[in-house]
Protein backbone atom coordinates (compact mmCIF):
# COMPACT_ATOMS: atom_id res chain seq x y z
CA UNK A 1 0.00 0.00 0.00
CA UNK A 2 2.57 2.34 0.69
CA UNK A 3 4.27 1.52 -2.07
CA UNK A 4 1.49 2.12 -4.30
CA UNK A 5 0.87 5.51 -2.50
CA UNK A 6 4.20 6.39 -3.05
CA UNK A 7 3.89 5.90 -7.05
CA UNK A 8 1.25 7.52 -7.23
CA UNK A 9 2.82 10.54 -5.44
CA UNK A 10 5.80 10.90 -7.78
CA UNK A 11 3.31 10.38 -11.00
CA UNK A 12 1.27 13.29 -9.65
CA UNK A 13 4.61 15.71 -9.13
CA UNK A 14 5.90 14.53 -12.26
CA UNK A 15 2.72 16.14 -14.34
CA UNK A 16 2.74 19.62 -15.13
CA UNK A 17 -0.44 21.39 -15.14
CA UNK A 18 -1.18 22.96 -18.09
CA UNK A 19 -0.16 27.04 -18.22
CA UNK A 20 -2.78 29.76 -17.78
CA UNK A 21 -2.74 32.59 -20.45
CA UNK A 22 -2.82 36.06 -20.36
CA UNK A 23 -3.02 38.40 -24.03
CA UNK A 24 -1.25 41.73 -24.72
CA UNK A 25 0.00 43.06 -28.33
CA UNK A 26 2.62 45.15 -29.79
CA UNK A 27 3.08 48.57 -30.84
CA UNK A 28 5.58 48.32 -33.68
CA UNK A 29 5.19 51.98 -35.69
CA UNK A 30 6.87 55.16 -34.93
CA UNK A 31 3.79 56.50 -35.70
CA UNK A 32 1.70 56.36 -32.23
CA UNK A 33 -1.54 57.94 -33.39
CA UNK A 34 -4.49 55.13 -33.21
CA UNK A 35 -8.22 55.02 -33.34
CA UNK A 36 -11.46 53.95 -31.83
CA UNK A 37 -11.33 50.40 -33.44
CA UNK A 38 -8.00 49.76 -32.04
CA UNK A 39 -9.56 51.46 -28.40
CA UNK A 40 -12.49 48.86 -28.79
CA UNK A 41 -10.06 45.76 -29.66
CA UNK A 42 -8.16 46.29 -26.19
CA UNK A 43 -11.48 47.06 -24.00
CA UNK A 44 -13.09 44.33 -25.90
CA UNK A 45 -10.62 41.74 -24.80
CA UNK A 46 -9.87 43.83 -22.10
CA UNK A 47 -6.19 43.53 -22.51
CA UNK A 48 -4.18 46.02 -20.52
CA UNK A 49 -0.63 45.83 -21.74
CA UNK A 50 1.20 47.45 -25.07
CA UNK A 51 4.45 46.60 -25.73
CA UNK A 52 5.72 49.81 -27.40
CA UNK A 53 8.88 49.72 -29.40
CA UNK A 54 10.31 53.52 -27.99
CA UNK A 55 13.33 53.29 -30.11
CA UNK A 56 15.84 51.46 -32.56
CA UNK A 57 19.66 51.12 -32.50
CA UNK A 58 20.63 50.49 -36.60
CA UNK A 59 23.86 50.95 -37.90
CA UNK A 60 24.16 53.32 -40.59
CA UNK A 61 27.12 51.89 -42.44
CA UNK A 62 27.40 55.50 -44.66
CA UNK A 63 29.19 57.98 -41.96
CA UNK A 64 29.63 54.51 -39.59
CA UNK A 65 26.72 56.08 -37.19
CA UNK A 66 23.95 54.40 -34.68
CA UNK A 67 20.90 55.85 -36.63
CA UNK A 68 18.09 55.72 -33.70
CA UNK A 69 14.46 56.16 -35.42
CA UNK A 70 12.34 56.95 -32.53
CA UNK A 71 8.61 57.47 -31.32
CA UNK A 72 8.14 61.03 -30.07
CA UNK A 73 4.86 60.35 -28.53
CA UNK A 74 3.23 57.95 -26.29
CA UNK A 75 -0.04 55.77 -26.97
CA UNK A 76 -3.28 57.42 -26.22
CA UNK A 77 -4.73 54.55 -24.39
CA UNK A 78 -7.28 54.83 -21.14
CA UNK A 79 -5.94 52.23 -18.22
CA UNK A 80 -3.06 50.71 -20.70
CA UNK A 81 0.20 50.26 -19.20
CA UNK A 82 2.77 50.61 -21.51
CA UNK A 83 6.27 48.92 -21.70
CA UNK A 84 9.20 49.69 -23.66
CA UNK A 85 10.97 47.79 -26.07
CA UNK A 86 14.01 48.39 -27.92
CA UNK A 87 14.99 46.96 -31.19
CA UNK A 88 19.22 46.48 -31.65
CA UNK A 89 20.28 45.33 -35.05
CA UNK A 90 23.58 43.05 -34.83
CA UNK A 91 25.76 45.49 -36.96
CA UNK A 92 25.58 48.01 -33.97
CA UNK A 93 27.45 45.32 -31.50
CA UNK A 94 29.66 44.11 -34.25
CA UNK A 95 30.98 48.34 -34.55
CA UNK A 96 30.33 49.95 -31.01
CA UNK A 97 31.51 48.81 -27.83
CA UNK A 98 29.66 47.82 -25.24
CA UNK A 99 29.78 50.93 -22.79
CA UNK A 100 28.89 52.88 -25.69
CA UNK A 101 25.53 51.14 -26.37
CA UNK A 102 24.67 50.96 -23.25
CA UNK A 103 25.44 54.49 -22.59
CA UNK A 104 23.15 55.23 -26.01
CA UNK A 105 20.37 53.68 -24.71
CA UNK A 106 20.35 54.94 -21.36
CA UNK A 107 20.60 58.48 -22.49
CA UNK A 108 17.53 58.04 -25.34
CA UNK A 109 15.52 56.04 -22.84
CA UNK A 110 15.70 59.03 -20.25
CA UNK A 111 14.86 61.43 -23.13
CA UNK A 112 11.47 59.34 -23.80
CA UNK A 113 10.78 59.15 -19.98
CA UNK A 114 10.99 63.10 -19.65
CA UNK A 115 8.95 63.79 -22.55
CA UNK A 116 6.49 61.42 -21.17
CA UNK A 117 6.60 58.51 -23.86
CA UNK A 118 7.26 55.84 -20.78
CA UNK A 119 7.33 56.14 -16.78
CA UNK A 120 10.57 54.67 -15.15
CA UNK A 121 13.13 52.15 -15.60
CA UNK A 122 10.80 48.83 -13.91
CA UNK A 123 10.49 47.53 -17.25
CA UNK A 124 12.37 46.74 -20.58
CA UNK A 125 12.30 44.63 -23.19
CA UNK A 126 15.40 44.18 -26.01
CA UNK A 127 14.64 42.92 -29.44
CA UNK A 128 17.97 41.52 -31.19
CA UNK A 129 18.46 38.48 -33.22
CA UNK A 130 22.18 37.41 -31.85
CA UNK A 131 24.22 35.14 -33.03
CA UNK A 132 27.63 33.35 -31.94
CA UNK A 133 29.51 36.36 -33.14
CA UNK A 134 27.18 38.76 -31.36
CA UNK A 135 26.53 36.81 -28.34
CA UNK A 136 29.41 37.70 -26.08
CA UNK A 137 28.86 41.36 -26.43
CA UNK A 138 25.39 41.00 -26.43
CA UNK A 139 24.91 39.07 -23.45
CA UNK A 140 27.46 41.84 -21.61
CA UNK A 141 25.12 44.69 -22.78
CA UNK A 142 21.74 43.04 -21.11
CA UNK A 143 23.91 42.54 -17.94
CA UNK A 144 25.06 45.96 -18.02
CA UNK A 145 21.03 46.93 -18.60
CA UNK A 146 20.21 44.43 -16.04
CA UNK A 147 21.60 46.89 -13.36
CA UNK A 148 19.50 49.69 -14.48
CA UNK A 149 16.26 47.84 -15.55
CA UNK A 150 14.33 45.97 -13.09
CA UNK A 151 12.27 43.38 -14.99
CA UNK A 152 14.52 42.89 -18.36
CA UNK A 153 13.31 40.69 -21.04
CA UNK A 154 14.63 40.06 -24.10
CA UNK A 155 13.03 38.10 -27.41
CA UNK A 156 14.31 34.84 -28.29
CA UNK A 157 13.76 33.00 -32.07
CA UNK A 158 12.94 29.33 -32.72
CA UNK A 159 16.45 28.70 -33.47
CA UNK A 160 18.00 29.72 -30.39
CA UNK A 161 15.11 27.25 -28.31
CA UNK A 162 15.77 24.62 -30.46
CA UNK A 163 19.89 24.99 -29.90
CA UNK A 164 19.87 26.83 -26.75
CA UNK A 165 23.25 24.98 -25.74
CA UNK A 166 24.59 26.64 -28.70
CA UNK A 167 23.21 30.20 -28.70
CA UNK A 168 22.99 30.38 -25.10
CA UNK A 169 20.39 31.95 -22.98
CA UNK A 170 20.34 35.36 -22.51
CA UNK A 171 21.13 37.04 -18.90
CA UNK A 172 17.42 38.00 -18.36
CA UNK A 173 14.37 37.42 -15.86
CA UNK A 174 12.26 35.75 -18.80
CA UNK A 175 11.80 35.59 -22.70
CA UNK A 176 10.01 36.30 -25.34
CA UNK A 177 9.73 33.35 -28.24
CA UNK A 178 8.62 34.92 -31.61
CA UNK A 179 7.05 32.37 -33.20
CA UNK A 180 6.72 33.92 -36.76
CA UNK A 181 8.90 35.19 -39.41
CA UNK A 182 10.12 31.32 -39.91
CA UNK A 183 11.75 31.90 -43.10
CA UNK A 184 13.57 34.03 -45.07
CA UNK A 185 11.33 36.39 -47.43
CA UNK A 186 13.68 36.56 -50.01
CA UNK A 187 13.17 33.15 -50.78
CA UNK A 188 11.05 32.27 -54.46
CA UNK A 189 9.77 29.27 -53.38
CA UNK A 190 8.87 30.05 -50.06
CA UNK A 191 5.30 30.33 -49.70
CA UNK A 192 4.65 31.66 -46.12
CA UNK A 193 7.59 33.29 -44.36
CA UNK A 194 5.87 34.61 -41.89
CA UNK A 195 4.20 31.65 -40.82
CA UNK A 196 3.47 27.59 -40.57
CA UNK A 197 2.59 25.38 -37.44
CA UNK A 198 4.38 22.45 -39.14
CA UNK A 199 7.72 24.69 -39.70
CA UNK A 200 7.51 26.13 -36.09
CA UNK A 201 7.08 22.23 -34.21
CA UNK A 202 10.51 21.63 -35.83
CA UNK A 203 12.13 24.36 -33.60
CA UNK A 204 9.81 23.65 -30.40
CA UNK A 205 8.40 20.38 -30.05
CA UNK A 206 10.67 18.64 -27.36
CA UNK A 207 12.62 21.69 -27.21
CA UNK A 208 10.00 24.23 -25.10
CA UNK A 209 9.53 21.93 -22.30
CA UNK A 210 13.08 21.87 -21.92
CA UNK A 211 14.22 25.68 -22.46
CA UNK A 212 15.37 26.86 -18.80
CA UNK A 213 14.35 30.23 -18.77
CA UNK A 214 10.75 31.81 -17.93
CA UNK A 215 9.07 32.98 -21.49
CA UNK A 216 6.46 34.55 -22.71
CA UNK A 217 5.17 34.01 -26.30
CA UNK A 218 4.70 36.29 -29.52
CA UNK A 219 2.16 35.28 -32.05
CA UNK A 220 2.10 36.71 -35.46
CA UNK A 221 -1.22 39.47 -36.57
CA UNK A 222 0.20 41.13 -39.29
CA UNK A 223 0.42 40.62 -43.33
CA UNK A 224 2.74 41.75 -45.89
CA UNK A 225 3.52 41.85 -49.33
CA UNK A 226 6.82 40.63 -50.86
CA UNK A 227 7.61 42.73 -53.43
CA UNK A 228 9.96 41.22 -56.04
CA UNK A 229 11.63 42.87 -58.81
CA UNK A 230 13.48 40.93 -61.39
CA UNK A 231 13.36 38.01 -59.30
CA UNK A 232 15.09 39.25 -56.37
CA UNK A 233 13.28 41.21 -53.23
CA UNK A 234 13.21 44.96 -53.02
CA UNK A 235 10.88 45.76 -50.11
CA UNK A 236 8.65 44.36 -47.49
CA UNK A 237 5.34 46.12 -47.83
CA UNK A 238 3.53 46.12 -44.52
CA UNK A 239 -0.19 45.91 -44.59
CA UNK A 240 -0.23 44.73 -48.16
CA UNK A 241 -4.14 43.70 -49.01
CA UNK A 242 -4.79 42.56 -52.75
CA UNK A 243 -8.32 43.99 -52.32
CA UNK A 244 -6.27 47.32 -52.38
CA UNK A 245 -4.91 46.50 -56.19
CA UNK A 246 -6.80 47.91 -59.13
CA UNK A 247 -6.99 45.59 -61.94
CA UNK A 248 -5.51 47.93 -64.30
CA UNK A 249 -2.03 48.22 -62.82
CA UNK A 250 -1.96 44.36 -61.11
CA UNK A 251 -3.09 40.43 -61.54
CA UNK A 252 -3.14 37.23 -59.96
CA UNK A 253 -0.77 34.35 -61.36
CA UNK A 254 -2.08 31.02 -60.61
CA UNK A 255 0.67 30.45 -57.93
CA UNK A 256 -0.86 33.52 -55.96
CA UNK A 257 1.69 36.09 -57.09
CA UNK A 258 0.43 39.19 -58.00
CA UNK A 259 2.12 40.64 -61.20
CA UNK A 260 2.39 43.92 -62.25
CA UNK A 261 0.90 45.01 -65.73
CA UNK A 262 2.67 48.34 -65.83
CA UNK A 263 4.62 50.84 -63.73
CA UNK A 264 2.77 52.39 -60.44
CA UNK A 265 2.60 53.18 -56.89
CA UNK A 266 0.76 50.82 -54.11
CA UNK A 267 0.07 53.32 -51.88
CA UNK A 268 3.54 55.01 -51.45
CA UNK A 269 5.54 51.94 -53.15
CA UNK A 270 6.85 52.21 -56.19
CA UNK A 271 5.76 49.27 -58.04
CA UNK A 272 7.72 48.49 -61.92
CA UNK A 273 6.16 46.63 -64.70
CA UNK A 274 6.59 43.26 -64.62
CA UNK A 275 7.61 43.30 -61.05
CA UNK A 276 5.74 40.51 -58.31
CA UNK A 277 3.98 40.45 -54.68
CA UNK A 278 3.54 37.93 -52.97
CA UNK A 279 1.09 38.14 -49.87
CA UNK A 280 1.61 36.69 -47.18
CA UNK A 281 -0.23 36.23 -43.62
CA UNK A 282 -0.85 33.35 -40.85
CA UNK A 283 -3.34 31.57 -41.32
CA UNK A 284 -5.71 31.76 -37.88
CA UNK A 285 -6.85 28.36 -37.63
CA UNK A 286 -3.04 27.59 -37.48
CA UNK A 287 -2.53 29.97 -34.79
CA UNK A 288 -4.83 28.89 -32.63
CA UNK A 289 -4.08 25.09 -33.39
CA UNK A 290 -0.26 26.43 -32.09
CA UNK A 291 -2.35 28.13 -28.90
CA UNK A 292 -3.43 24.52 -28.00
CA UNK A 293 0.02 23.06 -28.53
CA UNK A 294 1.60 25.74 -26.29
CA UNK A 295 -1.21 25.08 -23.70
CA UNK A 296 0.21 21.79 -23.88
CA UNK A 297 3.79 21.76 -23.71
CA UNK A 298 4.90 25.19 -21.43
CA UNK A 299 6.04 23.95 -17.83
CA UNK A 300 5.03 27.17 -16.25
CA UNK A 301 1.94 27.98 -13.97
CA UNK A 302 1.29 31.53 -16.50
CA UNK A 303 2.16 32.91 -20.03
CA UNK A 304 1.58 35.92 -21.62
CA UNK A 305 0.72 35.72 -25.48
CA UNK A 306 1.65 39.21 -27.31
CA UNK A 307 -0.01 39.60 -30.30
CA UNK A 308 2.22 41.36 -33.03
CA UNK A 309 0.56 43.64 -34.12
CA UNK A 310 -2.17 46.46 -33.10
CA UNK A 311 -1.16 49.02 -35.18
CA UNK A 312 -1.56 46.00 -38.27
CA UNK A 313 -4.66 46.32 -40.32
CA UNK A 314 -4.82 42.26 -40.50
CA UNK A 315 -5.24 42.23 -36.70
CA UNK A 316 -8.06 44.49 -36.78
CA UNK A 317 -9.42 43.01 -40.21
CA UNK A 318 -9.49 39.86 -38.41
CA UNK A 319 -10.56 40.95 -35.18
CA UNK A 320 -13.26 38.64 -34.47
CA UNK A 321 -11.26 35.62 -35.36
CA UNK A 322 -8.25 36.59 -32.73
CA UNK A 323 -10.79 37.42 -30.03
CA UNK A 324 -12.63 34.35 -30.56
CA UNK A 325 -8.98 32.83 -30.01
CA UNK A 326 -8.71 35.34 -26.75
CA UNK A 327 -12.13 34.19 -25.63
CA UNK A 328 -11.14 30.50 -25.69
CA UNK A 329 -8.10 30.60 -24.01
CA UNK A 330 -8.42 33.51 -21.78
Amino acid sequence: MRLYLFACILIMSSCQSETSFQFSTYWWKNNTQTNKTQQKFLNHNKINKIYLKVFDLKWNEGNKTISVPKVHNSLDFDSVKIIPVIYIENSVLFNFEVDTIYTIILNHYSVAIRNGIIKDYTELQIDCDWTLQSKKAYFKLLKLLSTNITHLSATIRLHQIKYAKTTGIPPVEKGVVMIYNLESPADTSTKNSIFSYDKALMYLDGYLKEYPLKVDIALPAFSWGVHYHHGKIKALISDFNPKGIDSLNMYQKKNGYYKSKKAHFYNTHRISNRDEIRYEYPSISEVDKMMGFLKQNLNQNTTEIILFSLNSEFLINNKSEYEEIISNYN
